[in-house]
């Protein structure tokens, strides 16, 4: 019932490619897909967190739900999202939203610690959903991290899920400060983007 009422308040694009992407997923028997996307108190609390962001960049593609419900919620955002390789259902996820929304996503494939690629604009907002391993998400942040603009927020995801340790404990040990929402930590970057 919670996801539910979550699903409605995200903007209605979002909704109505969360709800094809389930039933595409059902249908197909994408169990992988089902298990590993962002739920929709998630997804609202990303929206949110994200809000003023125009350059996003997303460590960990999985299947591309998130990054397409990122630039569904803003028709002038650029949505970056790398992952260490391709899911083979991905495409049939982007095939559920229209050309100008694809046109917004640039998918590639990175690893986390190697850092953001050269050309990768500044970011003003960064979600780390990768490895979850304690060195990984702290290397990840470290080199990502650099890249972001005087305001822009970091996200981490599954923070204090028992399932993944490594995510809470890469933020203690990276000492920042701010928040936990629906499953993620959320860091803000000191100074201001205006």
């Amino acid at each position: 019932m919670r996801q539910a009422l979550a699903l409605l308040r995200l903007p209605p694009a979002a909704i109505a490619f969360y709800l094809r992407a389930l039933a595409l997923g059902r249908r197909s028997g994408d169990t992988v897909s089902l298990a590993i996307a962002a739920r929709p108190r998630e997804l609202t609390a990303l929206i949110h967190a994200s809000r003023d962001a125009a350059t996003v960049a997303e460590v960990g593609t999985g299947t591309g739900w998130t990054a397409i419900v990122l630039a569904l919620a803003r028709p002038d955002r650029h949505v970056h999202s790398f992952d260490v390789s391709e899911h083979e259902q991905r495409a049939r996820y982007l095939k559920l939203v229209p050309d100008p929304v694809r046109a917004r996503l640039h998918l590639g494939i990175r690893d986390g610690r190697e850092g953001p690629p050269a050309d990768l604009p500044e970011l003003d907002f960064l979600f780390i959903d990768s490895s979850h391993e304690v060195e990984e998400t702290v290397t990840t942040f470290n080199r990502w991290s650099e890249r972001m603009r005087p305001g822009a927020v970091a996200a981490f995801h599954d923070y204090g899920d028992e399932h993944y340790p490594g995510v809470a404990e890469a933020v203690a040990r990276l000492g920042l400060t701010g928040e936990a929402r629906a499953g993620m930590y959320l860091w803000r970057r000191p100074g201001s983007s205006a």
